[in-house]
């Protein structure tokens, strides 16, 4: 049976079911990932709908999600807390990482990273003895210093 003896069909006498059928051939043969990401897609909106309760303690507790930040990123916000800093100025290595500068712009909101902060994030590797900031506090990949 050919694809015009389907299309003249009494059934697909609706071109828009015919549209229709066509975009899903063509998904399912020749675009498998799109197939899989609208699969994932119905799974998390089915998952939120019949968890509803979970998913609004998830939107309204503090901190939720924050497992998934860099390392690097945690460490900022927990260094941020702990000394109750409200504003902070990140290295040019940090700067020039796009993942690690928007993460931490995001997560440590309503603090502000500002240029005229005296308080700066450094990556350990650009620790410098001789350089007029003091070390306040130091974990595994950050550390936060302060400098005139």
């Amino acid at each position: 049976m050919k694809l015009r003896d389907l299309t003249n069909k009494a059934t697909w006498k609706n071109k828009n079911l015919l549209k229709i059928f066509l975009l899903i051939a063509f998904l399912i043969l020749f675009k498998p990932p799109i197939v899989e990401t609208i699969g994932k897609l119905f799974r998390c909106t089915f998952s939120a709908i019949t968890d509803i309760r979970s998913f609004q303690l998830n939107l309204t507790t503090p901190r939720t999600g924050e497992h998934i930040l860099p390392p690097a990123v945690q460490e900022m916000l927990a260094i941020l807390r702990s000394h109750q800093i409200i504003s902070y100025n990140i290295s040019g290595k940090i700067m020039n990482d796009p993942t690690l500068h928007q993460r931490i712009v995001e997560s440590a909101w309503p603090r502000r990273m500002s240029p005229e902060s005296n308080y700066k994030f450094i990556f350990i590797s650009e620790l410098d003895n001789s350089s007029n900031c003091r070390e306040i506090e130091r974990r595994k990949e950050v550390t936060l210093v302060f400098c005139r």
